[in-house]
């Protein structure tokens, strides 16, 4: 990459391309966030790309060519999206958005001449990075869009995918090991629970990855607080707790508007359905209380039975907690913010803490967030 710059520019004429991309950043944000309900909506594809592609032409026109590879990357990500090569996930939102992030301060290098960053010693491989994406076979392209969210901003805290295949042993092996280091026994019944999740989070692109976050985050909690929660227990509740919301219809699911007391009836049908399916395995019955009551409020504003905290076990109260963490971290709110998604989370759960939330695992959990270091 030249890095050089010489062509001289007037302010007006850098006011006007900042303006341009402003708009053109602001639209790409609007897509995205609309994609998240509409994935498959050949006009939001398209409204993206466009957009990408003006900022391209304008950084040309203003004498920045040697930027315009990370932007063509991007674009050809785009381009598989619109040929439904490639499908729309919250991962591919956060490559476009750290890339448009990133082209941003290298224009500010440019043309105010400041001294090169990483960024800008990186260029070549975060652009490669991006490439990699169209070029990777199908079932390596959830790893490839991770790699480029790490070329992009190597202190992210996206977690690697799970392609989690059922008879793949090695990766059954990885689980376990991990799993091992909190107290949880190896268990066939546990590997058939990891191996069917990355089948059940493909019903939803909000999903993706999400058992394995959840999981490692509650078995955290519980060993921070001296594991008053059986591990292998926790373990299964996480992993099953939400799989009767794969069976619900897809319009449901994904869902705009306001549910109505029917979509209600229905959604809240799936911590029951859930919790039976454990029933009716041998020796998970502490692991089916945890789902049965995981939506349960320590006010008693919760469902199914209304409990209060008192009534409520560990394991649910735990399970409550990183169930709506992560859907803070990771669901459609996540781009509204995109700079600052874990405090806010954290946030927002220390927010019910003593209402929807017990006040001790509240504590726990924060505790666990600052023990990562990921708190800044």
């Amino acid at each position: 990459m030249d890095y050089s710059f010489e062509q001289a520019l007037d302010d007006e004429l850098i006011a006007d391309f900042f303006q341009d991309f402003r708009e053109a950043y602001e639209r790409c944000e609007r897509s995205l966030l609309a994609l998240e309900t509409q994935p498959s909506d050949p006009k939001l594809t398209n409204d993206l790309f466009r957009s990408v592609h003006t900022i391209k032409g304008n950084l040309i026109y203003i004498g920045l060519k040697q930027l315009s590879p990370l932007l063509q990357s991007v674009e050809d990500v785009l381009e598989e999206l619109r040929a439904k090569r490639l499908v729309y996930n919250e991962q591919l939102s956060d490559v476009v958005l750290l890339a448009m992030d990133l082209t941003n301060r290298l224009i500010q290098e440019q043309l105010f001449q400041e001294s090169p960053s990483d960024d800008t010693k990186n260029f070549d491989h975060i652009c490669q990075s991006i490439s990699h994406i169209t070029d990777s076979p199908a079932e390596q392209r959830a790893d490839a869009i991770y790699q480029a969210i790490l070329a992009l901003d190597p202190n992210t805290n996206a977690s690697p995918p799970t392609q989690l295949l059922v008879g793949d042993n090695s990766k059954v092996e990885a689980i376990n090991s991990l799993l091992a280091d909190y107290g949880v026994e190896e268990s066939p019944d546990l590997d058939f629970f990891a191996q069917l999740m990355p089948v059940i989070e493909q019903r939803s692109h909000f999903w993706q990855n999400r058992s394995s976050r959840l999981v490692e985050l509650a078995l955290k909690m519980n060993d921070a607080a001296g594991r008053l929660v059986d591990p292998s227990q926790l373990a299964a509740a996480v992993y099953m707790h939400d799989i009767g919301m794969a069976f619900l219809p897809d319009e449901l699911l994904h869902k705009e508007n306001h549910f109505n007391n029917q979509d209600k009836r229905q959604i809240q049908a799936h911590v029951r359905l859930s919790a039976d399916i454990l029933h009716r395995m041998r020796h998970w019955e502490d692991a089916a209380e945890i789902v049965l009551q995981h939506h349960e409020h320590c006010d008693g504003q919760g469902y199914p039975k209304q409990l209060v905290e008192a009534e409520i076990c560990h394991g649910a109260k735990i399970l409550s907690i990183v169930d709506a963490f992560d859907s803070c971290m990771h669901g459609r709110s996540h781009h509204t913010d995109f700079k600052r998604p874990l405090i806010r989370s954290v946030l927002e759960v220390n927010r019910y803490a003593g209402a929807q939330f017990s006040q001790f695992w509240v504590d726990i959990f924060n505790r666990v967030e600052q023990n990562q270091n990921t708190l800044h």
